[in-house]
């Protein structure tokens, strides 16, 4: 059968689902349950605006632990685990959470967002005393595979979100609601795909006296058929100063 011929018959398949899928097993196809290639975006905006950069500020965003428009903290149900402590510093949170299982956004997963903070006498200290809290910022990923045929047969779009600039007793530069939100994911049939953020570290950018608090995110995400497994992990590097680069 002609390379033509296959990606016609598997397009039929996609298109009519189950009935035309009884006719043309996708599920027999080595080349198309087979991932070749994998595509990362930033997804952004320009002047006639499409998709761009987006800055979180002042919306109503169903996401806890970000700051106020006056620079203080909104209260959470829990400061979280304390998940990693330096010698500066405590991270508080969840240091490892499922984005996607099974092809579907983890939104009934309950988490704390991280937080970087100060320590003092060893212990953590209240974030609600500390203010001068930025504008949370955000950025956006795309994130697809194909297989032989050229389809694109997984699409996984996901921010990270971050807020920064907050101090305690007029010093330091600390981080808080630090996460990474599952945005939408398309898996087509015959793939399973999965997701998980982790904290991968945490460091002080800034001195003893006035610490600047720096976080390391790793994104994990594996697409999976009976042909192949495609695994990758983006890692991203965030400051209290809002610096933020993807590693």
């Amino acid at each position: 059968m002609s390379v033509n011929l296959k990606v016609l018959l598997v397009g039929i398949s996609l298109l009519f689902g189950p009935m035309a899928r009884a006719d043309y097993s996708v599920m027999n196809d080595s080349s198309y349950m087979t991932v070749t290639k994998m595509k990362i975006s930033e997804v952004s905006r320009d002047i006639l605006n499409q998709e761009t950069l987006d800055v979180l500020y002042r919306r109503n965003i169903m996401l806890e632990g970000l700051p106020t428009e006056i620079g203080s903290v909104n209260p959470i149900d829990t400061a979280g685990k304390v998940v990693q402590i330096g010698r500066d510093l405590v991270a508080l949170g969840e240091d490892i959470y499922r984005l996607v299982i099974k092809g579907k956004p983890s939104v009934t997963t309950k988490y704390t967002p991280i937080s970087v903070i100060p320590k003092v006498n060893g212990e953590p200290v209240d974030i609600l005393e500390t203010e001068m809290w930025k504008a949370p910022m955000k950025r956006t990923y795309e994130v697809s595979w194909e297989n032989v045929y050229g389809m694109t047969i997984t699409t996984f779009r996901y921010s990270v979100i971050f807020a920064y600039g907050g101090t305690y007793n007029g010093k330091g530069a600390y981080l808080t609601a630090v996460q990474v939100v599952p945005e939408s994911v398309m898996v087509s049939f015959g793939f399973d795909f999965t997701a998980t953020m982790k904290l991968g570290g945490i460091q002080n950018q800034g001195t003893r006296q006035s610490p600047i608090a720096g976080a390391t995110l790793l994104i994990e995400y594996t697409v999976n058929s009976l042909m192949s497994a495609s695994s990758q992990v983006d890692s991203f590097f965030v400051t209290g100063r809002g610096e933020f680069k993807k590693l």
